[in-house]
């Protein structure tokens, strides 16, 4: 085959992969600049129905498309070339594939005859990020005498398997010969291919079998003390099929806030602050539920968690993939099915089950338990990062996103984000892998994805990982705030056992930096702005965020003040659940 044959056949291969993945559903193409790269990101370019963004850094590209795909509920695909280039979207396909986002991942390669022989940018790609993806292929050169629809039907296959249960990542790593391209002036326009899709594929829907609707049926009728739990929820259609099963079930309902009821839950007995009122003694003696129904994925409070493991009830979990997370050995009955065809199905005659006699008592202990939040916060005249989550989660109406970065800031919105009598935001997090790597431009990608105004909550090691991801803002056009808590180092550190060891502490684990992010915001073109008061920093939430760009709320807290505030916050939330307790008679 000629050169200029061999540039047509590159771009025209590129061209039916793409138009193959557009057909099935992906509409976002994240690519960052590379020459191997090239038939596939002219492919993405060239067709008119791809969303193509490009970012100089692959990990932030993944990371943004993993957030996109999260968002959007359908899966994104990533261009990089060959190389260490590849190598820098694992952190992504990693998170995709234990938080079961669909992603497809098209790497570029060297042909074989370059293969294992010290030629330039070549590694060996096949089964580069292990056994996460849910399929590792490599396609032949495409200039090698494989047939078109090849290509057509593993990409079909491929994208199938990155979306069935349980979804996540596909890879496809795509050998080409030069010249990559063909000149301009031999370049064909682009034109629809009429065999796309090479394969259509039907999903049957799982429903769980006459026999164990009918014990489900007759067990959880005969419960009195059960508890919902319900866990990280992977779509807005989950979330309010599971808020309908709480309103018709009426068990008191401990919800993760990743679940997107944590912050608002109106109708439904939400137990809002269960995590601070097992701090007490009291409660935890009182609390033993005879059975968990647990939805959706797993949780951020660990002190919940250890207490179930403690008490033991029957632990049934409704799932709709075959992933096992269960930590704690609890899990007696998993159902894997649906959660929102699940929750579709019971609420129905759960309607008609007995009150449950400890909703009413739990609920009043967790309204307690939040005015004891709010009047500490309410004394507190600096800045705390506590009361940084509690002014974000009462800022963030229903109809916005809110983006929570791992570490301190998705466990502060757990523990003390206020909910409210309706809805609130939807929240998204990475907490698949729960890495502080990627969250910038898995925040930005969310955004874009939703389409909604987002803040994303995040710390300054979080912040600085993925600072180069700033420049990503240009790809979303909703309102965007950056909200990070610089306490000039690694926070939640000090509240672990290597806090004691004083003499390495802070080098090998707090990794104090001294670094403030106001000229980086200038470097990438956000609005910065700096609170140093509860009072400024409510004043500025209270306003809707900039539409005209980005905007990056640095917050100034000290690790040892923050560390300490915690400690005497959880003191006085115990005694207050004492008192409470002792003045209702238990529960």
């Amino acid at each position: 085959m000629t050169d200029k044959n061999t540039g047509l056949e590159n771009l025209r291969r590129a061209d039916r992969l793409v138009a193959e993945l557009v057909a099935g559903g992906v509409r976002l193409f994240c690519a960052s600049p590379g020459a191997r790269s090239a038939p596939l990101a002219v492919a993405a370019a060239r067709h008119p129905g791809a969303e193509l963004v490009v970012h100089p850094d692959e990990r932030g590209a993944a990371f943004f498309a993993l957030g996109w795909a999260k968002a959007a509920g359908c899966p994104a695909a990533l261009v990089c070339t060959s190389g260490t280039a590849a190598a820098n979207c694992l952190p992504a396909v990693v998170e995709a594939a234990m938080a079961r986002v669909p992603l497809v991942v098209l790497t570029a390669d060297r042909p074989p005859e370059l293969l294992r022989r010290g030629a330039n940018q070549s590694i060996r790609q096949q089964n580069l990020f292990g056994d996460y993806p849910r399929m590792s292929v490599t396609l032949p050169c495409p200039d090698d005498p494989s047939p078109e629809a090849h290509t057509a039907g593993v990409a079909a296959h491929a994208l199938h398997l990155a979306r069935r249960s349980p979804a996540g990542p596909a890879h496809l790593n795509c050998m080409f010969r030069e010249p990559l391209l063909p000149e301009p002036e031999d370049t064909p326009p682009w034109t629809p291919s009429g065999e796309a899709p090479q394969t259509r594929w039907h999903r049957a829907e799982e429903t769980v079998d006459e026999a164990t609707e009918a014990w489900l049926l007759e067990h959880l009728s005969n419960v009195r003390r059960g508890a919902l739990v319900v866990g990280a929820l992977d779509s807005p259609a989950e979330t309010a099929a599971a808020l309908v099963l709480a309103r018709a079930l009426q068990w008191p309902v401990l919800a993760d806030v990743t679940s997107g009821l944590r912050l608002g839950a109106h109708g439904a007995p939400l137990v809002a602050h269960y995590d601070q009122m097992l701090l007490s003694e009291r409660f935890q003696e009182a609390f033993a539920p005879e059975c968990v129904l647990h939805l959706g994925g797993p949780l951020v409070s660990k002190r919940l968690l250890g207490h179930l493991a403690r008490v033991r009830p029957e632990y049934i979990t409704v799932a709709g993939h075959p992933e096992n997370q269960d930590p704690a050995c609890l899990v007696q009955q998993r159902l894997d099915v649906d959660a929102a065809s699940f929750c579709r199905w019971l609420a129905p005659p759960a309607k008609f089950f007995p009150k449950s006699p400890w909703a009413e008592p739990l609920c009043a202990l967790s309204a307690r338990t939040a005015d004891g939040i709010a009047e500490w916060h309410a004394e507190q005249r600096t800045l705390t990062e506590s009361g940084t989550a509690l002014e974000l989660s009462r800022a963030c109406p229903e109809g916005h996103l809110l983006f929570l970065g791992n570490s301190m800031p998705v466990r502060d919105m757990d523990m003390y984000g206020a909910a409210r009598d309706g809805a609130g935001p939807r929240v998204l997090a990475n907490r698949g892998a729960s890495g502080i790597d990627g969250c910038v431009a898995s925040a930005l990608g969310a955004s874009r994805g939703a389409g909604l105004p987002t803040t994303a909550l995040l710390g300054d090691l979080a912040a600085l990982h993925d600072l180069n991801s700033l420049l990503l803002a240009r790809e979303t056009a909703a309102p965007f705030r950056l909200v990070v808590v610089n306490n000039d180092g690694g926070g939640i550190f000090s509240f672990l056992p290597a806090s004691r060891h004083e003499d390495h502490f802070e080098k090998c684990f707090a990794a104090p930096h001294g670094l403030r992010f106001g000229y980086a915001a200038r470097l990438f073109g956000w609005d910065h702005e700096a609170p140093g008061t509860p009072e400024t920093l409510r004043d500025l939430l209270a306003a809707a965020p900039p539409s005209a760009g980005p905007q990056l709320v640095e917050l100034r807290t000290d690790r040892a003040e923050n560390a300490a505030g915690h400690g005497a916050l959880q003191r006085m939330l115990a005694e207050r659940v004492d008192a409470s307790l002792a003045e209702m008679g238990g529960l």
